[in-house]
């Protein structure tokens, strides 16, 4: 029989760095995600001992004839067609904007990424005031540019989930911005020189030149500012809670409150594992379509 090689020292070093973050994912992840499966085919919607009596697909289909939980679901799909396409236009554009040499160029960089570092209670706090329907600056803005009746912002039932949208893409543009500006810098030089002997000019060197150089980067922002798009129970919760009403309660607001407020725990387990499903369809078919264009 061969004897088990000893490890080297730089690999029982490799293996001491890479413990931590392999015990925290399997700690504060893997785990969790498991008994989250588990709780969703099981009946502990209730406070009191845990009851792990198994009742197959019963919180799903309760999901299905749930209004609320229907509703969350609709209100997430509104905020990510309205976010996903609005984050990734802007962000290209302040990219390209930016990648340009001017004056305080480097500040300017650095303004825009602190809105991504700042305290989200914070940046909710000032939006508020900023949103303020009374007292507000854009509606005594809009007052004084003749408007007579300006939108209530957060507190309108058709306005809120858009207001929301605009203080989400304003707290996280600059992670899309940077990655773009990283994208547009690693363009060749040469492309664009020889583009213009060609006589080709800004926006056919930007149709045929740019977009497909940072296709991969485009792809690769698409999927996570998706994702991105669904994760906003922080600022909703901030803004509106939900409201006025329900006009404005995503799903991940509404599984929050059906597990810590309502103790429906199995309930809104479902809920969380329907909605992993839809962001996990909604990405394969981007796969798809990527490598299908990338062939082409």
């Amino acid at each position: 029989m061969s004897k088990i090689k000893k490890p080297s020292s730089e690999e029982l070093s490799a293996i001491l760095f890479l413990a931590p973050i392999f015990i925290g994912f399997f700690i504060f992840i893997l785990i969790p995600i498991l008994f989250t499966v588990v709780l969703s085919f099981v009946d502990y919607n209730k406070v009191g001992p845990l009851n792990m009596d198994f009742v197959g697909l019963k919180n799903y289909i309760n999901v299905f004839s749930d209004e609320q939980a229907m509703n969350g679901y609709l209100q997430s799909l509104y905020f990510s067609i309205i976010y996903v396409p609005v984050m990734l236009i802007l962000s290209l554009l302040l990219a390209i904007l930016i990648n340009k040499s001017f004056y305080f160029r480097t500040a300017t960089r650095t303004l825009i990424f602190m809105p991504y570092v700042s305290n989200v209670t914070a940046v909710a706090m000032v939006w508020s005031l900023i949103f303020d329907p009374l007292n507000g600056p854009i509606n005594q803005l809009l007052e004084l540019m003749g408007v007579s009746n300006p939108p209530l912002w957060f507190g309108g039932v058709n306005t809120s989930l858009i207001s929301v949208i605009i203080v989400n893409v304003w707290i996280n543009l600059a992670f899309q911005t940077i990655v773009f500006l990283a994208a547009l810098q690693g363009v060749s030089k040469d492309l664009y020189e020889s583009a213009s002997i060609d006589g080709a000019g800004t926006w056919r060197k930007f149709i045929s030149i740019t977009v497909p150089s940072i296709s991969p980067i485009t792809f690769f922002l698409v999927i996570t500012t998706l994702i991105g798009s669904f994760q906003n129970y922080a600022i909703v919760k901030l803004l509106t809670n939900g409201g006025p009403g329900t006009s404005s309660r995503v799903i991940s607001l509404n599984i929050y409150e059906e597990a810590f407020t309502f103790n429906r725990y199995s309930f809104a387990s479902a809920q969380a594992m329907l909605l992993f499903l839809v962001i996990l369809i909604i990405t394969l078919i981007q796969w798809k379509w990527q490598k299908k264009w990338a062939q082409n």
